[in-house]
């Protein structure tokens, strides 16, 4: 929807390059890749910085690659927006694809730790957009995000044309069902293994549920 708006350039999680492929990174799940210099936090935080010059800058990223960097100077740059998921929903789709998933990874405690310091930094709460309301209503929750962020509302771009995806090769197979839409649509998706099904789901879903919960009070009311 960002990018048919045509009014950004729009990055698709540019900082998992830090958490995954630089030499600083935080994990080993990508061990395959080299640590890249390039990838570093402070190299990607300034392209940024630089690119925002040109161009309005719409980033989708997750909290857990940032929280630890998210000091004063690094949130005056950016108006920040949380999406949130229902961890029922979630966390099947997550673990359809990486099976050894770390709580981290989850995500949900540390985008409720940001929200935190985001909420202490502006002081009052940053917008917050539930998915099923954007599924289920999206032009008035598009229409409510836009007002909330002060930017204008385009109806027109609630509708794209079925394309593949424009994401790095590395994480394609996140994207697969993203080539078959054309608009913001409620879908079912039978996975193999549900939050009952599955132990470790299930302790996930325990951990994670509770920071859903306290940032859905602070979601946006849509009508």
């Amino acid at each position: 929807m960002m990018r048919q708006r045509g009014d950004f350039l729009v990055l698709h999680e540019p900082f998992s390059l830090y958490y995954y492929r630089s030499q600083e990174r935080k994990s080993d799940r990508y061990a395959e890749y080299s640590r890249d210099s390039n990838f570093n936090f402070e190299t990607i935080f300034h392209s940024l910085i630089e690119k925002a010059k040109n161009q309005p800058l719409f980033i989708k990223d997750m909290a857990y690659y940032i929280v630890d960097k998210a000091n004063p100077e690094f949130l005056n740059h950016f108006e920040r927006t949380f999406l949130i998921r229902d961890p029922a929903k979630s966390l099947p789709s997550l673990f359809s694809l990486w099976p050894d998933f770390s709580l981290i990874e989850a995500g949900y405690a540390q985008m409720y730790q940001l929200f935190e310091l985001t909420k202490a930094f502006l002081g009052k709460n940053p917008p917050v957009i539930d998915s099923d309301d954007l599924v289920q209503k999206p032009e008035a929750t598009v229409k409510c995000y836009c007002d909330a962020v002060k930017i204008q509302f385009i109806p027109k771009a609630l509708k794209w044309e079925t394309k593949v995806p424009q994401v790095p090769k590395w994480v394609e197979n996140w994207h697969t069902n993203l080539q078959s839409t054309q608009g913001f649509e409620q879908r079912t998706k039978d996975f193999q293994v549900g939050i009952e099904d599955n132990d470790y789901l299930k302790k996930a879903y325990d951990y994670c549920f509770p920071y859903y919960q306290k940032m859905s009070e602070y979601r946006l009311r849509i009508q």
